[in-house]
Formats: C-alpha cells, sequence, structure tokens
C-alpha cells in the first residue's frame, strides 16, 4: 500500500511533468506562430504589392473599360500632366489611388463600384458615361477636399510652386497664407471641365 505522502508525492511529479510539457507546447506553438507570420509577411507582402501594382496601373485603369479608354484617359493623355517635355507623367494612380498600401486597397475596393457600374448595368458607352460625369466629378473633388489633397501634394510641394503670372503667384501666396487645398482652386485639371456642383460651389465661395 503506497503511503499518503508517496501518493503526494507522486502527484506532484506529475504535475510538474505535466507543466514541463505544457510550457514545451507553448514554446512549440508560440515559435510556430513566429514563423507563419515571418513566412507570411515575406511571401505576402510582395503578392500584395504586385496586385496593387496592377490594379493601379494605367493600363488597367484605362484599357479594362471602353468609357474610361475613351474620355477619362483619352483626356488625361492630352493634358499637361502627361505631355511635359520633361518627360515626367502623372498616371490614374498618383491622383486617385493612396500610396499607402492599406489606403491603395481601400481604394480599389471602393472602385468596384465602377466595374460594377461597367459589367453588371451595361454603362460601357462614351454616350452611357457622359450624364454620370458630373456625379463622378464631384465625387472626386470632395474626396480630394476630405483628404487635404493628399494625392497632389505627393508630387507638389504648395511653398515650393512658382506660378509664372502674377495672378497665380498672388493666388499661390493667399492659399498659403490661408492653408487652402489645391482642390479649391485646380478643379478643372487634367479632364474635361465639368460645372462645379452648388454644394462645391459653396465651398470654393468659402460659405
Amino acid at each position: 500500500m503506497v503511503e499518503p505522502n508517496a501518493r503526494a508525492g507522486q502527484a506532484r511529479a506529475r504535475g510538474k511533468g505535466d507543466m514541463r510539457l505544457l510550457k514545451w507546447i507553448g514554446g512549440v506553438t508560440g515559435f510556430a506562430a513566429i514563423v507563419g507570420v515571418a513566412v507570411g509577411v515575406l511571401v505576402g507582402a510582395p503578392v500584395a504589392d504586385e496586385v496593387d501594382h496592377y490594379f493601379s496601373s494605367d493600363a488597367f485603369c484605362s484599357n479594362t473599360c471602353h468609357t474610361m479608354k475613351d474620355t477619362v484617359a483619352a483626356e488625361l493623355h492630352e493634358a499637361s500632366h502627361w505631355t511635359r517635355p520633361s518627360g515626367v507623367r502623372a498616371g490614374c494612380a498618383d491622383c486617385h489611388v493612396s500610396k499607402t498600401l492599406l489606403g491603395a486597397y481601400i481604394d480599389h475596393v471602393k472602385g468596384l463600384r465602377d466595374l460594377y457600374a461597367t459589367f453588371v448595368l451595361g454603362i460601357d458607352t462614351v454616350k452611357e458615361f457622359e450624364p454620370l460625369r458630373p456625379e463622378l466629378a464631384d465625387r472626386v473633388r470632395f474626396r480630394m477636399l476630405g483628404n487635404d489633397s493628399k494625392n497632389c501634394r505627393s508630387c507638389h510641394t504648395m511653398s515650393a510652386i512658382r506660378p509664372e503670372k502674377k495672378r497665380g503667384q498672388r493666388a499661390h501666396q493667399t492659399a498659403v497664407e490661408e492653408g487652402l487645398t489645391c482642390i479649391i482652386c485646380h478643379y478643372n485639371l487634367v479632364h474635361k471641365e465639368e460645372p462645379l456642383s452648388p454644394a462645391f460651389e459653396k465651398v470654393v465661395a468659402g460659405d
């Protein structure tokens, strides 16, 4: 017959063994998790970057649907942002997609509505696109207003801009002094001019 003290000793030994086993399992699990995360980052990040690069490319933006190719993309190719003698060009993503990977993916998800309009609603001709242009222009203007023209500022430094004409110099000086954002004045760049909505007119007027 095993004495009570002996049984207690055996129980304590088993308990210590169980704790060591649990610690070992926990260590192995933690190590596996760290390795898994590292592999995921090393493999996933480049893949995510390549996916973003594809969906942000001018080829995807302008060739996915005819309305883009024959309207806004064609307008870009005639604009000064594309035709500068220096050869520096601003593509679709430079103005319309966030510079951060997470922000870019959010923009791509929002862009699904454009694919939906093209492939589900069947808005795939210039004639069908043009009536939507005022709403689309207004959406982009307010988006840029909300993020302080972030995409513009990724290329342009406000304090370094030196307009050639006196009027432009005065306007930029006022913009710097009053903290105005780019889209307040430059709301008809690159694409075909589109009248302001009443709501955006109030913003421009400072109401």
